[in-house]
């Protein structure tokens, strides 16, 4: 840090703990006692215990202060949503098929293609076809893929149906002779919910359309996850 922030540090420092309370200190006024003595010693006691928790506390908060200020002068700060804990000479990236444990023997296809859609959309890493071309590889197992039933109508029937991706994830870093795990995830889910005729005429096509829209859900909440080490 530069002796120009150091310089700096005692004005911000003022500014803040004279914002602690958000407005002036008051002076107490004196209490009314029977006796004028009793009344005096009373009011001298609190008014200096007041003043020395003040003091006391600002003191507290200046020096806690100084290392946030050192920390921000020198790394910097990120935004939530921005940052990424992932080495910057990570370049290439392989994303594997995840194996299929659920029933629906499509559900790996739909979230490989929609994985792929938003790496590339992110633009953190070239994607590549083999593992060995990679610098990272992502890969999965998908757990369960849960169908319940949230909504009634009158009569029993379903109206509204939750749909629930359950998965283990893992991004391990493959240059060297072992792979290394960077970030892993045992439970990573997520769940969208879709509605469907009263007759159930469009079940399986309201189903199919849950499942692409799922399939980007996840995809976006993993990415996500992985930048920014959530």
């Amino acid at each position: 840090m530069g002796p120009g922030l150091w310089s700096r540090i005692p004005a911000c420092l003022s500014a803040v703990a004279s914002s602690d309370t958000g407005r002036p200190e008051a002076t107490p006024a004196p209490r009314t006692t029977r006796s004028d003595h009793a009344g005096h010693c009373h009011c001298h006691c609190h008014c200096h215990g007041h003043g020395h928790g003040l003091w006391y506390g600002a003191l507290v908060r200046r020096f806690l202060l100084i290392p946030v200020l050192i920390g921000l002068a020198g790394c910097g700060y990120h935004l939530v949503g921005t940052a990424s804990y992932l080495p910057e000479d990570l370049r290439t990236l392989h994303v594997e098929l995840f194996e299929n444990r659920t029933a629906r023997a499509d559900m790996d296809q739909r979230i490989a293609e929609a994985l792929n859609l938003e790496w590339v959309r992110r633009g953190r890493f070239d994607l590549v076809d083999r593992p060995d071309e990679a610098d990272i590889v992502l890969s999965g197992t998908m757990s369960r893929l849960a169908v319940i039933a949230v909504s009634f109508d009158d009569r029993g029937r379903a109206t509204e149906y939750q749909m629930t991706l359950s998965t283990d994830v893992r991004l391990h870093d493959v240059r060297g002779e072992e792979p290394v795990l960077l970030w892993q995830d045992k439970a990573f889910s997520r769940r969208t919910s879709y509605a469907v005729d009263e007759d159930a005429v469009d079940y399986f096509d309201r189903q199919r359309a849950a499942m692409d829209d799922l399939s980007e859900e996840y995809s976006r909440a993993l990415v996500s996850a992985v930048l920014e080490g959530f």
